[in-house]
């Protein structure tokens, strides 16, 4: 049978980047961070022993074939899938491993935490391996920093793993906890309705952005440290409004948010963010950008008559506009039907 695993890009209206060290181990991290109804997708399927390791990835349209893990090596092609079957597969292993996603790479959305995510659940059904989604979003995101060397925190793993609304803390010295904030229907309701996300056309780097905020972070009487303060105390704010059912607080914890945001690093702010935000401040509340920042999605909150002008302007910019459903699920697995040996060895052809 062929394994699918599916799980969600994630959103993080308060407290991004106090989840990565070393300010979470300094000081202790918060932030809110909501799954979405975009997804990353993988199968998995086991092939003949002796049929070698295949990997694709539909989204970059390129892939790998070896007749053993052992001769897999670090060249810039599909090496996030790379790393996790180096990790966690033996040599004499052979199998299928395909890729899709709904999700832009570089757009701030936590792509690659979520492509993480889903490979290893697909993976641990496949080894039969009784793992947490809490297990999996921790391994997932070792594997992608330690093995990778990719800079960031773990709320992306954490989103794609869970589900739903979370607070994420994180402990000073270490360890984190994760818990989901118990919002009203009405609000959850009036976040999807009034939310949007908007492609503002720039892809940033987010690894590149966080050896910016390191740097700044390790000078002394660093502004960026004073910016995770104040975005780790949004944070905390905004779940307490969310449970409260306050969206007044919401929206003002979100627009914190954007302002230090920006003060962690030149490079988290950008002409074509304040563009956006300028120009469709007559019809939001409120927003922030997602993820590292310096480009990729925004995330806004609409005035509740002005969603379709939003959308009007945020389109004649170049935006390209999505609306916001809540998953609630996290990681899925599932088993379907195995491959034809034609479609397998189209794959193979398209290597």
């Amino acid at each position: 049978m062929k394994i699918i695993a599916r799980a969600p890009a994630r959103v993080d209206p308060a407290g991004g980047g106090t989840d990565a060290p070393p300010y979470c181990i300094d000081y202790g991290g918060a932030v809110v961070n909501f799954s979405i109804a975009r997804h990353s997708y993988v199968s998995f399927e086991w092939l003949p022993r002796g049929s070698g390791v295949i990997l694709y990835s539909h989204d970059q349209k390129q892939g790998v074939r070896a007749v053993s893990i052992k001769d897999l090596k670090y060249d810039g092609r599909v090496d996030l899938l790379k790393a996790f079957v180096k990790r966690l597969f033996s040599e004499d292993d052979a199998f299928l491993l395909v890729t899709q996603s709904d999700i832009p790479q570089g757009t701030g959305l936590g792509g690659s935490g979520t492509l993480g995510v889903t490979l290893l659940g697909a993976i641990a059904r496949a080894q039969a391996k009784q793992m947490t989604k809490s297990e999996i979003a921790l391994l997932a995101n070792e594997i992608e920093r330690a093995d990778l060397g990719n800079s960031g925190g773990s709320q992306d793993s954490y989103g794609a793993a869970l589900g739903g609304i979370k607070l994420i803390t994180y402990r000073k010295g270490g360890g984190s906890s994760c818990e989901l904030i118990k919002v009203p229907d009405s609000i959850r309701g009036q976040w999807e309705r009034d939310s949007l996300l908007i492609y503002t056309g720039e892809v940033h780097l987010s690894g590149s952005i966080h050896v910016d905020i390191r740097k700044s972070y390790e000078q002394k009487d660093s502004p960026t440290v004073r910016a995770m303060d104040n975005l780790k105390a949004a944070a905390r704010d905004m779940a307490r409004a969310l449970e409260a059912g306050d969206i007044n607080a919401y929206v003002d914890s979100l627009n914190r948010s954007r302002l230090n945001h920006y003060a962690l690093h030149p490079s988290c702010d950008s002409e074509t963010l304040r563009k956006f935000f300028r120009e469709l401040s007559p019809c939001i509340r409120g927003g922030k950008a997602c993820g590292a920042g310096g480009g990729g999605f925004i995330l806004v909150h609409t005035k509740s008559d002005c969603r379709r002008e939003c959308i009007r302007i945020a389109e004649s910019l170049g935006g390209m506009v999505w609306n916001c459903q809540l998953d609630d699920l996290g990681l899925m697995t599932w088993e379907e039907p195995p491959s034809s040996p034609e479609k397998i060895e189209a794959i193979r052809r398209r290597i």
